[in-house]
């Protein structure tokens, strides 16, 4: 028989082999992490965007049916409308809470922040409102409880536009001691992450002539 030096594999050649092969291995299991990743962070994103489209349409749908109806207080002058950067108070013909009565509500809607490194939540409370007859005066229900809905965002704030003689301007308060009524129309910005640029909900109010 005639010795053949090629036959088989020398040590070498088989360390070699299995090398290749772990790298590719490597390669295969990093790709499949970078997928799984991409995919949980779609969905987180996706589940997101779809909560910040809900809370947005919430506050559409109370702001355009704001009513011109004063917020009676024990310890504040009757107003329409107050508001500034991480609040707003005001009445509106439509309830999003549930278990709420039908008829009017009175609405505040508050920015808070959580523990450090939770970031800034949304939260929005309603009361219904009492209408009294006689000497009786209109109040509203027991102290609700708040319901968030929006939590660990970056930034929230609200903005408000004022129709003046020059020009249209938002302004970052509505006080009632300068501002009659309602404001045209409010503005919600709200940024959930850092390194992404926020995005903007503009709602007008309308005129309860205009609602049809």
């Amino acid at each position: 028989m005639t010795y053949r030096p090629d036959r088989g594999s020398t040590l070498i050649e088989l360390l070699i082999s299995l090398s290749i092969l772990g790298v590719i291995l490597l390669i295969i299991l990093g790709a499949f992490r970078i997928g799984i990743r991409a995919w949980e962070t779609g969905e987180r994103d996706g589940d997101r965007y779809q909560r910040q489209q809900m809370v947005f349409s919430i506050l559409k749908r109370q702001l355009s049916s704001a009513c011109d109806q004063p917020i009676v207080s024990e310890d504040e002058k009757p107003t329409v409308f107050r508001g500034d950067s991480e609040s707003m108070d005001f009445i509106s013909s439509i309830s999003v809470v549930p278990g709420n009565e039908s008829g009017n509500v009175q609405v505040a809607y508050r920015v808070g922040s959580g523990e450090e490194g939770e970031g800034y939540y949304l939260e929005i409370t309603e009361q219904n409102v009492l209408t009294g007859k006689g000497d009786k005066k209109r109040g509203v229900t027991d102290e609700p409880m708040a319901h968030r809905l929006i939590f660990g965002a970056h930034a929230v704030s609200f903005e408000y536009l004022e129709l003046t003689p020059e020009a249209p301007e938002w302004q970052a308060e509505w006080n009632p001691d300068n501002d009659a009524g309602l404001p045209a129309a409010v503005r919600c910005t709200l940024q959930m992450d850092e390194k992404k640029p926020p995005i903007r909900m503009i709602a007008r109010m309308l005129p309860e002539a205009d609602r049809r």
